[in-house]
């Protein structure tokens, strides 16, 4: 009798911790479309028509299943992106598209050179969005990889409101395997938060129009609180193990939280030129570089772009990328 008390207390708790879907896919998608069509008013046949040719992708469970990356150090990382042939790539995409980039940093506050190198680490300028459906994409991860539920069917119907608003078919939506859209790699949760027609158009156009791109990007750090013409990181002196706020090796960032004056009594930062607010918030980063480990200080802004992708080192990698591309830029005089 215990034991069978035991058992059925643990699968109670089984079923309420974990992301059950319905009985069947055919029965959650209804439940799903009938959701959308009610908090937005949407036809339950036109959504119906826009889900009917999702189909399970092989590719995307061969891809999800992959074992993990390399676990990358700073050393590794940074000649991924920092290639004279990306820096290079850069400056064309700022020289071709400067009137835009230069309306962006008026209106969100975001300086071209950040713009240029997400989309340039996303998808090397356009060059390289992915090709796979994000509708199959989606609902394999919905209905077929039950670890991926919650976010697939999240993500799903996040996608099919993007089809109805923007009056779109799912074949013109092509991406990546996890389900990022587009030049930037916008997930449809983020399309809808972000993505702006910065070309007066009437479409949020993120795989084709590289105006409603290059707003979406500058609008997206500007909702993240980018704040202009502050800088993003600083160089730190060397912190030993066992000094106040030593950090181990990380990949991922946290919050600015401690003051500047701080890590200037500790001896971690040389007050810089022009010199900050003594109550500036900044982050110690350790990364381990080509010649041994590296100090950073990273502000505000470096957190801005940890919201793009949360780890120190894309962070660092499109920084390092943007003052390249700036510098060339600037070297070629334009």
């Amino acid at each position: 009798m215990l034991k069978t008390l035991t058992r059925i207390g643990f699968l109670a708790i089984l079923s309420c911790c974990t992301p059950l879907m319905a009985s069947t896919p055919a029965a959650d998608t209804e439940a799903l479309l009938q959701e959308l069509a009610t908090e937005k008013g949407y036809a339950i046949e036109d959504l119906r028509r826009l889900l009917q040719g999702a189909s399970r992708s092989q590719r995307v469970i061969d891809s999800l299943n992959r074992p993990a990356e390399t676990i990358h150090t700073w050393k590794t990382y940074r000649p991924i992106f920092l290639k004279q042939n990306r820096i290079d790539a850069g400056v064309a995409f700022w020289k071709q598209h400067q009137e835009t980039l230069e309306r962006a940093e008026q209106t969100y506050g975001v300086p071209p050179e950040i713009i240029v190198a997400i989309i340039g680490v996303e998808t090397f300028y356009g060059k390289r969005p992915g090709s796979i459906s994000i509708l199959d994409a989606l609902y394999t991860q919905a209905y077929h990889y039950p670890k991926r539920y919650r976010f697939g069917r999240n993500q799903l119907k996040a996608f099919l409101q993007i089809l109805m608003e923007e009056e779109m078919e799912p074949s013109m939506a092509v991406g990546s395997y996890a389900g990022a859209m587009g030049m930037p790699q916008f997930i449809p949760t983020s399309y809808l938060s972000y993505a702006v027609d910065f070309n007066g158009d009437g479409k949020r156009d993120i795989w084709s129009d590289t105006e409603d791109v290059i707003g979406s990007v500058a609008n997206y750090f500007s909702k993240h609180n980018w704040r202009k013409g502050e800088r993003v990181v600083l160089p730190a002196n060397t912190v030993e193990a066992g000094q106040p706020f030593y950090i181990e090796p990380a990949q991922r960032t946290a919050k600015p939280a401690t003051p500047l004056a701080d890590l200037v009594a500790a001896g971690i930062l040389t007050q810089p030129e022009p010199p900050l607010p003594a109550d500036t918030l900044a982050t110690v980063l350790h990364l381990q570089g080509a010649k041994g480990s590296e100090f950073w200080l990273g502000l505000n802004n470096f957190y801005v772009i940890t919201r793009y992708n949360h780890s120190n080192l894309y962070a660092m990698a499109v920084y390092q990328l943007s003052q390249a591309i700036r510098s060339q830029k600037q070297g070629s005089g334009n």
